[in-house]
C-alpha cells in the first residue's frame, strides 16, 4: 500500500486560500450588520421609493435618483417573490440581500484586479482592506446606491484596462460597462469620459486610431444610456440626463454662506421658508431641501423649480466665486479635504461607534501613497486611470455637494488600485534598490588568486 504524498503549498495557493477566507469572513461581517440600522435617509427613501414603483408597474418617480439601485432592489425583489419592500429601520429583505450580493461580489473583483496588477499578495492586502474597511460593511444594511457605484466603478476601470490594447469589440463592451456605470451613478459619468480618453490614447496611436475608439466607446455608452434618458425626458417635458438632481446640488455646492453643505445651506433658509410656510416652522427637519427649493422658485415666478434652481446656482457662481474667489476657494478645498478625510458615519444622524477615523485615515493614506506613487514612478496605464478617474469624480462632487458618503463609492477603487501600487512599489523599487545598494556598499566581488604555496 502506497500513500499519497502531498505536495506543499505553493505561495499562490496560500495566498488564494487566504483571499477565500477574507472574502467569506468579510460576507459575514456585512451580513451581520443588516437590520441593525436606525435611520432611514431621505435618498434611502428615494431608491427604495422607485424600486417600488417598479414592482407595481407605476409611473416613475421624480428621476432624482439613478435607476441602477432601484432596478437590482426590484429584480432581487421580484426574484424572491415580493411585490414592495419595506422601507423601515431595522430592515431586512431584497434591498439588503441585494446589497450583501454586491459587496460580496465587489471583494471578489477587487482581488481578480489586484491580482492581475501586482499579484496574488498584492490581491490579498487589497481585499482585506476592502472587506475590513467599515463603512463598506455598514452600508450594506441600507437601500443606498453606493454599493452599486463601486462595483461599478471597478468593472469599468477593469474593463477599460482590458480593452485599451485589444481589438474594438472589447472597446465596445467596455463601453458598455461604462453606460450601466452611468446608470448606477450618475455622477461617474465624468470618471467615463476620463477613461474613454485614456483608451483612445493609450500607446500613442495615429489620429484615426484614436477618434475610432474614443468613438466605439462613447457610442456603446449612449446605446446603453440613452433608452433611459429618452424615458426620463418623455415624462418631465425636458431633456434629463439621467437624473434631475443636478440643479439643485449645484445651488447648495456653491451657496457660500451655507459652506456648500446641505444641512447648513437649510439651516440658513429656515427663517425665510418659515416666514413663508409658517407650517414648516413646526416640523422643520434638518437638511430636508423641498420648502428650501420652493421659495427659491418662488423667486423666479417665470420659471419651473428645476430652472430656478439652476438660475439660483448661476447667481452664486456670479455673487460668490466671481465676487469672494478666495472664500469661494477655501470653500471648495474644504468640501475636497472634508470628501476625503472623514469617514461616513454608517448612516446614522451621528458617527457610528463602530466606525473610527483612525482606520479611515490610515487605510486611505496608505492607499494614496500606493496609488499616485505608482501612478508617478511605475508610470502603469492601470494606476495612471484610476488616479484620474478617483480625482474627476471627487472634484465634480467638490462643485456640487460633496460629503463624507461620496468616498463610500470611491473606497473599493481606491484600496484596491492603492494596495496594488503600493505593493509593486515595494517590489519593483524599493527592495531592488535597497538590494543593488548593499551590493553597492560591499564593494566588487574579490577575484580568487588559486592556493598559496608557502616554501
Amino acid at each position: 500500500m502506497h500513500l499519497t504524498r502531498f505536495r506543499p503549498l505553493s505561495g499562490r495557493d496560500l495566498a488564494l486560500l487566504l483571499i477565500v477566507a477574507v472574502i467569506l469572513g468579510g460576507a459575514v461581517a456585512r451580513a451581520e450588520v443588516i437590520g441593525t440600522n436606525t435611520f432611514v435617509s431621505a435618498d434611502e427613501i428615494g431608491y427604495a421609493g422607485d424600486a417600488n414603483r417598479i414592482l407595481a408597474h407605476e409611473r416613475y418617480g421624480s428621476f432624482k435618483w439613478a435607476p441602477g439601485t432601484p432596478a437590482v432592489f426590484a429584480l432581487f425583489a421580484r426574484a424572491a417573490g415580493y411585490h414592495s419592500l419595506k422601507i423601515t429601520t431595522h430592515a431586512h429583505g431584497p434591498a439588503q440581500d441585494a446589497q450583501l450580493a454586491i459587496e460580496v461580489l465587489t471583494l471578489v473583483l477587487v482581488a481578480l484586479i489586484a491580482w492581475m496588477l501586482a499579484g496574488p499578495w498584492a490581491a490579498l492586502i487589497a481585499v482585506a482592506l476592502t472587506a475590513a474597511y467599515i463603512p463598506l460593511v455598514l452600508v450594506t444594511r441600507s437601500y443606498l446606491s453606493e454599493p452599486l457605484g463601486g462595483l461599478m466603478l471597478l468593472a469599468a476601470l477593469a474593463s477599460g484596462a482590458l480593452a485599451r490594447t485589444r481589438r474594438l469589440p472589447y472597446i465596445a463592451g467596455a463601453g458598455a460597462v461604462a453606460g450601466l456605470a452611468c446608470l448606477a451613478r450618475n455622477d461617474l459619468a465624468v470618471g467615463m469620459a476620463v477613461i474613454a480618453v485614456a483608451i483612445a490614447l493609450a500607446g500613442r496611436p495615429p489620429w484615426r486610431t484614436a477618434a475610432c475608439r474614443l468613438a466605439v466607446y462613447l457610442g456603446c455608452l449612449a446605446l446603453v444610456v440613452a433608452p433611459w434618458v429618452i424615458y426620463a425626458s418623455q415624462r418631465n417635458g425636458r431633456f434629463v440626463p439621467i437624473t434631475t438632481s443636478g440643479p439643485n446640488a449645484l445651488f447648495i455646492g456653491t451657496y457660500l454662506p451655507g459652506h456648500g453643505e446641505q444641512f447648513q445651506t437649510v439651516a440658513t433658509f429656515r427663517g425665510a421658508v418659515c416666514a413663508r410656510e409658517p407650517t414648516q416652522c413646526a416640523h422643520f427637519r434638518p437638511g430636508y431641501t423641498a420648502p428650501m427649493f420652493r421659495l427659491i422658485a418662488s423667486r423666479y415666478p417665470h420659471l419651473s423649480e428645476n430652472r430656478a434652481a439652476t438660475e439660483a446656482a448661476l447667481e452664486n457662481l456670479r455673487k460668490y466665486a466671481l465676487g469672494q474667489p478666495f472664500a469661494f476657494t477655501g470653500m471648495m478645498w474644504e468640501k475636497f479635504w472634508h470628501l476625503w478625510s472623514y469617514p461616513w458615519s454608517g448612516g446614522n444622524s451621528g458617527l457610528h461607534p463602530d466606525t473610527s477615523r483612525t482606520q479611515h485615515v490610515v487605510f486611505f493614506l496608505l492607499a494614496w501613497v500606493g496609488l499616485l506613487g505608482g501612478a508617478v514612478v511605475l508610470r502603469r496605464f492601470e494606476l495612471i486611470a484610476a488616479t484620474a478617474v478617483l480625482l474627476a469624480v471627487s472634484l465634480l462632487n467638490m462643485v456640487f455637494v460633496a460629503q463624507a458618503r461620496d468616498n463610500v463609492r470611491l473606497a473599493p477603487t481606491l484600496l484596491t488600485y492603492g494596495a496594488a501600487g503600493l505593493w509593486l512599489l515595494i517590489t519593483k523599487r524599493l527592495v531592488p534598490g535597497l538590494k543593488r545598494r548593499r551590493e553597492a556598499a560591499a564593494g566588487p566581488p574579490q577575484k580568487s588568486t588559486g592556493p598559496v604555496t608557502v616554501g
